[in-house]
């Protein structure tokens, strides 16, 4: 499990972080609150991935067919019935280089879509250091208490009484 605080890996039965010191405790109980819902966000993407697999399966198959048949046509219409084999097979490698182009784009997105969903899933980067070592101190400035000016207020009042005192 990781930190909220600094993203440091710490296991399960530790009660504080070994990097910054947070009580781990509360982040346990939520992550153990939310297995369940985990569990069926899994079983729902375990199935989307099916649909989805079947849909392209489907529509592969149904262009994979109608490619078929346009290139059927054009060797049969143009180059055996027709007899102009040249033409033919400029248009048929027309259409074959469309059928490329479409296929190496639809290839190149479902990369990006794939990269991005891995750089989603990694966990967040953490810092290799000694765990022996404090974390480095913020560099804030302390802030005056509320009692500092009244105790400095309290001396001056006792010398005065001592003066005071003395010299009557």
């Amino acid at each position: 499990m990781y930190c909220p605080n600094c993203g440091k890996e710490n296991s399960a039965e530790q009660k504080f972080c070994r990097s910054c010191g947070l009580s781990l405790e509360k982040a346990v109980q939520s992550l153990a609150e939310q297995l369940p819902a985990l569990e069926l966000d899994k079983n729902l993407r375990e199935r989307q991935q099916r649909v989805d697999r079947l849909i392209n399966i489907v529509a592969g198959t149904a262009i994979s067919i109608l490619v078929g048949g346009v290139l059927w046509g054009i060797i049969y219409g143009i180059i055996i019935v027709k007899g102009e084999v040249i033409a033919g097979l400029f248009f048929l490698a027309f259409i074959v280089g469309i059928v490329l182009f479409a296929l190496l784009s639809l290839y190149s997105e479902s990369l990006r879509k794939a990269s991005g969903k891995r750089k989603l899933m990694q966990p967040p980067p953490t810092q290799v250091s000694d765990t022996a070592e404090l974390p480095p101190a913020t560099q804030m400035e302390p802030l005056p208490s509320v009692t500092e000016g009244t105790t400095e207020l309290l001396t001056v009042d006792k010398k005065e009484k001592r003066s005071s005192s003395s010299g009557e």
